[in-house]
């Protein structure tokens, strides 16, 4: 019966009260397969029902909520990755890097093999002093998984080697992050190439028009760079 209440009160969205039921009926019948299995079950639940929270509580931007209800999930679940990196993201967005980078390397340790949570770094690289904890994580698997141009482009953000730039678009030409990095460094026709392709794969993203529309107007295309400043201005106030 206390495990029908924990599972009612999680439908709730009851997460405590859902806990203390869980909690009473384990307690209640410490040696009893059957508690045992409800009670691994609710524990399933109970963790996917915090993670979707958790990821409408960011995408409401609602951060702070966001980083209480993990940090209560990590209480129950502190080898979940995916808590981990969540509370990385929630960490980045009221501007606290240093604990983020945190929250992303222990996401890492816990599933190494996991691409999506070497993602979150992206943001937050370069970090000077954080550079070697993280790229000790992003070289092996880089090494491990030559064929992933995510792992090429966080070795180069972290190292400042653009050939690792030219490596990731080698192993996926669509992969625009790479392409856009890169164009800092390139010369003037092929830094517009490659603003041109991250456009075609990522027309909404406005810095990639600011940047064009500046080469633009030192190659004398009046005509093209007000077009891409305008195309920047409507990106960016429709992002507000």
């Amino acid at each position: 019966m206390w495990l029908a209440v924990a599972e009612a009160r999680l439908r709730s969205g009851e997460i405590s009260l859902a806990s203390q039921a869980a909690n009473q009926a384990a307690k209640l019948a410490p040696a009893n397969p059957v508690v045992s299995r409800g009670r691994a079950m609710f524990d399933r639940r109970l963790l996917a029902h915090q993670i979707n929270q958790s990821r409408a509580l960011l995408d409401a931007r609602q951060e702070k909520r966001a980083e209480t209800s993990l940090r209560e999930a990590l209480r129950t679940h502190p080898k979940e990755p995916e808590l981990h990196r969540l509370l990385g993201l929630a960490l980045y967005a009221q501007g606290r890097n240093e604990p983020a980078i945190d929250s992303f390397l222990t996401a890492i340790d816990l599933a190494p093999e996991e691409e999506t949570l070497y993602a979150g770094l992206e943001t937050l690289l370069p970090q000077d002093n954080r550079r070697q904890a993280i790229e000790s994580r992003v070289r092996p698997y880089t090494a491990r998984h030559a064929e992933s141009p995510l792992g090429w482009y966080l070795l180069a953000l972290a190292t400042g080697d653009q050939s690792q730039l030219e490596r990731a678009l080698q192993t996926d030409p669509t992969f625009w992050p790479a392409a856009f990095a890169l164009h800092k460094y390139a010369a003037p026709a092929r830094a517009v190439e490659l603003l041109q392709q991250v456009i075609i794969q990522n027309p909404a993203y406005a810095p990639a028009h600011y940047a064009i529309a500046g080469l633009y107007l030192k190659q004398g295309d009046r005509e093209k760079a007000v077009a891409a400043r305008k195309r920047h201005h409507e990106l960016i106030n429709a992002s507000r």
